[in-house]
């Protein structure tokens, strides 16, 4: 027998110092924001396009963050929200189209397709606990105008797959890529398989400015697009120096989802400390897999490639929402965190989406049953970057108590 008396049951817990609040990027804010942050206040010029001074936070963090994910524009949104919406309009969405979004994930999602009057389309998620390509496929029409695919907590899913079919029907592929951001490849990058990639800085995410966001795409006619609707339907010469080719758009109605320099100066900031970050989430992830691999043969990870993984969450699949639900106790119990760095949730979770849905009589429960079935089976454990090889090794032990101690009362079989 592998039983210890869990601390749920009056046990010792592996942990007694607490461990930290998950905010990825937050947590490694320090002294380089702070310096970058003071030097625009001393020059006094917030507004990115002039002031008292030369601006060039949000330009420079733009010209980082295309060199990261290998991509020809960059545009920085004062919120994730933003780089949505100027993907939609981008792409010119309206009344009478379909797009294809998951299941499992946030209102952003929704909301930046209905609120152009095009239709969201749920398609169900598979055990990447990402959208299935099969339920993808399923859901296309004569009127599916693009599909939005979320990378879920720092992992890919099977989007070579998406992307092939949707190439073959037209349709256009936007990354929601608000909880991740890996490195762009020249050849089979991740972030070069969408014709756009959205991003979040907000706080839970893998680098914060508070709030932010990042429109990326190799397609000059949609940065334009973007560009002009984020900013009052304006191209001003920071971005019509920056074209491949002369101006192929006219100006039309816009936002304002302009990003400030205090801001840019806390992304360019967390943008420098992006790959290391990454390499000691990556790392921490991996010693944690390892570890629970080899004590428990028969568990089972999401179905993401660990090349094609942030490092942010693992997710292993404990069979029953009853198993998830004992293990998070326990878990908590040993001094330990349980749960993602940010949450999607089965869409109508979501009081915003359901209320939406209904009042468009477009609301139908079955269509997210096995989502919810799937979601509710998978433990999910956030690695930080701050972990230091101790509050892995507690990580682990902990977690290996408790599901040592479940194998044993025969609650699953993980043999």
């Amino acid at each position: 027998m592998n039983e210890k008396v869990l601390a749920l049951d009056g046990g010792t817990p592996v942990r007694n110092k607490p461990m930290g609040y998950q905010c990825v990027g937050g947590n490694v804010v320090g002294k380089e924001e702070m310096e970058l942050v003071q030097e625009v206040l001393e020059h006094r010029t917030l507004f990115r396009h002039y002031g008292p001074n030369t601006p060039h936070m949000v330009d420079d963090f733009e010209h980082e963050a295309g060199e990261f994910l290998k991509k020809k524009y960059v545009l920085a949104t004062s919120t994730g929200s933003g780089s949505f919406f100027c993907a939609a309009s981008a792409l010119e969405w309206g009344p009478g189209d379909e797009v294809i979004i998951p299941t499992y994930g946030w209102i952003t999602s929704y909301s930046s397709v209905a609120l152009t009057g095009a239709v969201p389309v749920f398609a169900e998620i598979d055990e990447s606990l990402c959208m299935s390509p099969e339920a993808f496929e399923k859901k296309i029409t004569p009127r599916t105008k693009a599909v939005m695919v979320i990378h879920y907590q720092g992992g890919v899913g099977r989007l070579e797959e998406i992307c092939r079919i949707a190439g073959n029907h037209g349709i256009a592929v936007v990354e929601d890529s608000a909880q991740t951001w890996v490195e762009g490849k020249d050849d089979d990058g991740l972030h070069n398989r969408g014709i756009v990639s959205c991003f979040s800085l907000q706080a839970h995410k893998m680098i914060t400015a508070g709030d932010g966001g990042v429109f990326a795409t190799d397609d000059q006619r949609l940065f334009e697009r973007a560009v002009r609707f984020h900013d009052l339907g304006l191209l001003r010469d920071t971005f019509a120096s920056r074209l491949a080719s002369p101006v192929m758009t006219r100006p039309f109605c816009g936002m304002q989802w302009r990003m400030g320099e205090l801001s840019g100066a806390a992304a360019l900031a967390q943008m420098r400390k992006l790959p290391d970050l990454i390499q000691r989430c990556r790392t921490n992830w991996q010693f944690l897999r390892d570890e629970l691999a080899d004590n428990f043969p028969g568990l089972k990870f999401r179905a993401v490639r660990p090349e094609d993984d942030a490092g942010i969450l693992l997710a292993f699949d404990l069979k029953s929402r009853e198993n998830t639900e004992y293990f998070a106790r326990a878990l908590k119990a040993e001094g330990l965190v349980y749960g993602p760095t940010s949450y999607c949730q089965t869409m109508d979770r979501i009081e915003v989406i359901r209320c939406c849905l209904e009042d468009a009589r477009r609301y139908r429960p079955e269509e997210f049953t096995a989502t919810e079935e799937l979601v509710q089976r998978y433990a999910k454990l956030a690695v930080m970057p701050v972990y230091a090889a101790d509050d892995m090794k507690d990580i682990a032990e902990g977690t290996k108590k408790v599901l040592h101690v479940m194998q044993d009362r025969s609650m699953i079989d993980l043999s």
